[in-house]
């Protein structure tokens, strides 16, 4: 695998991510544990998620938001692989109905970001990227 510099933050990454937008809704987790599995044996380091992958949007937006992040964090839970990923998700989408539930204030990144580290059972995440650009937040 070849790797390179994320930016410059001294980690380096595989060049190609493992995109984990379809973990949950898509492909059941017995799946995305063989697919995370196959990855890493394969020198893929950079697993790409978001806080709300995992299924469609619900009318109480409870079901479907989170389960990718769930199901790598029940992956990560087995032990030993933590230290050998760099984990990246995103935060912006609606996560509740509430009005600061959403976009880039920085209520709802410190307590997206605290959901997150809960569903991916991890103490650190190692790129949290804006997914779209908030015009109503400034940077």
């Amino acid at each position: 695998m070849d790797y390179r510099h994320l930016g410059r933050s001294g980690l380096k990454v595989s060049r190609l991510a493992l995109g984990t937008m379809n973990f949950g809704m898509v492909t059941d987790e017995t799946a995305s544990f063989s697919i995370m599995d196959q990855a890493l044996d394969h020198g893929i380091n950079l697993f790409d998620t978001a806080d709300v992958y995992g299924g469609p949007q619900s009318p109480d937006m409870e079901q479907g938001y989170g389960i990718s992040e769930e199901i790598i964090g029940r992956w990560l839970a087995l032990g030993g692989r933590r230290e050998r990923i760099v984990l990246a998700t995103k935060v912006y989408q609606p996560m509740g109905t509430g009005p600061n539930d959403k976009y880039l204030s920085a209520y709802h990144i410190r307590k997206a970001a605290e959901d997150s580290l809960r569903r991916l059972q991890s103490d650190h995440i190692d790129l949290y990227q804006m997914h779209h650009i908030d015009r109503a937040t400034p940077w």
